[in-house]
């Protein structure tokens, strides 16, 4: 069992690049979960990914920017819920003031 605040995940995030940092929560057989944090930047050069065997779950924790899915851009805020089915071509920005801060799961589907 893992018990934490989402300050203390905040302070592990590590930097993938100069728009988006990191902090795994849990893993385990067939998900894994965690904390993304988009910075403000250029989404000139948004890159979407797709994960071929887990869909992806997450809530807006903080923050807000958007979600682009399907060639739709899909406004967030805190509190907000999606779900992302697996194989879908996705990805998230941050708003031009503020960072965007997610909770996210990755989950296998059959």
């Amino acid at each position: 069992m893992t018990v934490t605040t989402i300050q203390k995940t905040l302070r592990r995030v590590k930097k993938i690049n100069d728009e988006i940092a990191y902090a795994s929560f849990a893993e385990g057989t067939g998900f894994t979960s965690g904390i993304i944090v988009f910075r403000p930047g250029s989404s000139a050069d948004a890159k979407q990914i797709r994960h071929t065997d887990k869909d992806v779950v997450c809530q807006v924790l903080r923050g807000s920017g958007r979600l682009r899915v399907n060639r739709r851009r899909i406004a967030l805020k805190s509190g907000m819920l999606c779900h992302i089915p697996k194989g879908t071509p996705h990805d998230f920005a941050a708003s031009k003031r503020n960072r965007l801060v997610l909770f996210y799961s990755l989950i296998e589907t059959g």
